[in-house]
């Protein structure tokens, strides 16, 4: 089978999350939750913003940026009272392109590009330890898409471009390894360092990798006087980086950096490393737990146990392994309720079955490796579609409340607190929009909006139902858990509405 049919194969795979992206977008941009602040990064900037600041379009009413309805964990304050995003601006730049090219909608389809030049330079991975074609075609697709690295393409996030530089960094250093090529060694050094960019986790696979590679290595002094050079272009990438970072966020490692220390140093973030631990590879009453959802993962330790056989791809199994056990300790942060709690470890899940997969294909008769990996597929399978399962009705209730908003046309909606705005989606840039957190901020609403005759739906959650593990309990309180009645007094309450699980009153100035 030639390279350019299991190409065409691995374009006729990514049509599932293009289907998936389609039905899920419907009339309009489907995103929620984290996904949809890289969302308004992008929009800003094609507005003509700096892709960091906080995109706030009720500011055009008069509005100050502390009424914004998004905070922690996605927009912050500055000490020179700049509020900026949290997420990775290269993301943005990247999406920019598209944006002007094509239209908004087009901006959801970006992971799924990536998904599929991953395949491509995974395919050429593999290559360097099989060259039977079949098995470089069934390895590529047990990896892409029997493990949480297949959610990444259905998802609206920068994982997939991150996988990209984890993908391209590995394939650079295994060919630089064989024949010390310039070309080579200067991809390396600049797809680790925008690794490092997007999310520094995968970059502690990738050096854990680079590590263990190098320790096993045959030549280890050669290889690092023709690495030294390479080694000295990423620090000096990576330095000027940090100086960005710092002059615009006032910390090296950017607004992430500065959160993550905060939070780590902050009383109210209490950690339980064990329970942790168990909740992140076993799973607890909020998450479904790395090997509980893709026990594909336990076949892992026969690529240790065939050592002898497999000595090149070890590097790629201990890095793997050390970097999944490891990181519920390394990351304060594992986010994501469910399924959705794993895409911190898809970097790691990539080299430990690049080494499991081949390991079993390359080492085992084919009846056995295919009645040995049968089962794990199914359970594989099971997880990918229970996400789709809560994505396609997470789909359905955002359009539920596009379309009951759409029927009230309100000219500004007002929420009360901040756990309402994980669902605001492509209404954030319809309709203008800010957060109250108690009566006394409504009456300095009504102020700023004396001279306008506008109408204004306020949106609040009876109950709040937010998971509220991960939020620091000073925050959650001030920001998260407000339950002030509403009582205006310039405007007058005409309509109540059900907007998703939310209540809704649309008010109108007094006669």
């Amino acid at each position: 089978m030639k390279f350019y049919y299991r190409y065409f194969i691995y374009f006729l795979i990514i049509l599932v999350p293009v289907f998936f992206r389609l039905k899920w977008n419907d009339a309009s941009v489907f995103i929620s939750s984290d996904p949809q602040i890289k969302y308004y990064q992008v929009i800003g900037v094609i507005e003509g913003n700096s892709p960091e600041s906080c995109y706030f379009p009720a500011k055009k009413l008069g509005f100050p940026l502390e009424m914004i309805p998004i905070g922690y964990p996605w927009a912050f304050f500055l000490e020179n009272g700049k509020c900026v995003f949290q997420y990775p601006v290269l993301f943005v730049w990247i999406q920019k392109i598209f944006g002007f090219l094509f239209s908004n909608l087009s901006l959801t389809y970006i992971p799924i590009f990536f998904f599929f030049l991953n395949f491509l330079i995974l395919d050429k991975i593999i290559q360097e330890f099989e060259n039977r074609s079949s098995i470089i075609l069934i390895a590529s697709i047990l990896i892409q898409c029997f493990s949480p690295i297949f959610l990444s393409a259905l998802d609206y996030s920068e994982l997939t471009l991150t996988n990209f530089f984890l993908l391209v960094s590995v394939y650079s250093y295994l060919k630089f390894q064989t024949k010390a090529n310039a070309f080579f060694g200067l991809l390396l050094a600049l797809c680790v360092v925008l690794n490092f960019q997007l999310r520094p986790e995968s970059t502690i696979t990738l050096l854990f990798f680079l590590s263990a590679s190098y320790l096993l290595s045959n030549h280890k002094l050669e290889l690092l006087k023709q690495l030294i050079p390479y080694i000295c272009l990423a620090i000096l990438l990576q330095v000027l980086f940090f100086y960005w970072n710092h002059s615009i966020y006032g910390h090296v490692l950017g607004m992430r950096g500065l959160n993550t220390f905060n939070d780590i140093g902050s009383d109210d973030m209490k950690r339980n490393y064990l329970v942790e631990w168990i909740a992140d590879l076993w799973g607890n009453e909020f998450k479904i737990g790395i090997f509980k959802g893709y026990p594909i993962l336990f076949l892992s330790p026969l690529a240790l146990i065939w050592k002898k056989k497999s000595e090149e791809l070890f590097p790629f199994f201990i890095a793997g392994l050390f970097f999944i056990i490891l990181l519920p300790i390394l990351s304060p942060y594992r986010a994501g309720v469910d399924i959705f709690g794993m895409r911190y470890y898809e970097s790691g899940v990539y080299l430990i079955l690049i080494a499991t997969v081949l390991t079993l294909l390359k080492h085992s008769p084919k009846l056995v490796s295919f009645f040995v990996i049968l089962p794990f597929l199914y359970f594989s399978y099971k997880s990918d579609t229970r996400a789709t399962k809560q994505w396609s009705s997470s789909s359905k209730l955002y359009h539920e409340m596009v379309s009951e908003i759409q029927k009230v046309k309100p000219d500004l909606i007002v929420h009360r607190g901040l756990s309402l705005s994980y669902l605001m989606g492509d209404t954030y840039i319809t309709y203008p929009q800010v957060a109250v957190y108690s009566n006394g901020d409504w009456l300095k609403l009504e102020e700023i909006l004396k001279d306008k005759k506008i109408s204004v739906l306020f949106l609040q959650w009876e109950g709040n139902r937010l998971v509220n593990d991960e939020f620091p309990s000073k925050i959650w309180k001030e920001k998260f858990d407000i339950n002030f009645q509403l009582k205006p007094n310039e405007y007058q309450v005409t309509s109540e509405h059900k907007i998703a699980h939310f209540q809704g009153f649309l008010l109108e100035k007094k006669r």
